[in-house]
């Protein structure tokens, strides 16, 4: 019983490195240009703390806020295009050349975003 409980953390854990640091959900990127989108909101911690991020590494980005429900919907369909659940789901999303990602490391999104330019 030991040995099936350690073996479902390690599957947990691998599956949620993956979903982390895996390749993003693709779906049509919404500019002919590279580009970050930032989904949040203006009261959430990471989200605010990934745009300094990207302000400090000189990225331009573009912040949407899911407070406004055309937001919001627009980001559900293409959270659900990608096969992400929109159920429930952590802030920041990050949109980079339509690779989509939830909580990104800033390096990452840098990253994706220059390859593109």
């Amino acid at each position: 019983m030991k040995n099936l409980i350690i073996l479902a953390l390690i599957v947990f854990a691998g599956y949620k490195g993956w979903e982390r640091f895996g390749p993003g959900n693709t779906v049509e990127p919404l500019m002919d240009y590279s580009y970050v989108a930032v989904y949040g909101r203006d009261s959430c911690g990471w989200t605010q703390k990934t745009l300094k991020e990207l302000r400090q590494a000189g990225t331009y980005y573009q912040y949407y806020s899911v407070d406004n429900s055309q937001v919001a919907d627009k980001l559900h369909s293409r959270m659900k295009a990608s096969g992400i659940k929109v159920r429930r789901y952590n802030l920041p999303v990050v949109d980079v050349n339509g690779s989509i990602m939830i909580r990104p490391a800033v390096d990452k999104v840098v990253s994706m975003y220059r390859e593109k330019l």
